[in-house]
């Protein structure tokens, strides 16, 4: 996600990321040819694992993915379910995956 989209969404949104949810900077997910590059054994499967996972829900070219945290259990505003709908509504339905609930991208 580039950080400008990051930046709009916390200033359109910001009275979910000022309390109810924390969104954490994103992070580059590497291309095949970029994780090639990589010596270190864990760091590569750990690399290759973000991009398929993110083909594996039908991502072409994936670039980056980021983390919300849930602040206030008491879900003042959207529950988990209608946040993950804010950003399918502003990033596209094609453009995003939402894991829920202990699911893992590392």
């Amino acid at each position: 996600m580039k950080t400008i989209e990051k930046h709009s969404l916390r200033i359109s949104y910001c009275y979910l990321f000022d309390g109810s949810y924390l969104m954490f900077d994103p992070h580059t997910i590497l291309s095949r040819q970029q994780i090639e590059l990589i010596d270190d054994r864990v760091e590569k499967y750990n690399q290759e694992t973000k991009l398929l996972i993110a083909e594996e829900f039908g991502l072409k070219d994936p670039k980056s993915y980021f983390l919300i945290v849930v602040n206030d259990k008491s879900f003042p505003e959207l529950n988990t379910s209608e946040i993950a709908d804010v950003f399918r509504q502003e990033l596209g339905e094609g453009n995003i995956v939402v894991l829920l609930n202990g699911e893992d991208l590392i």
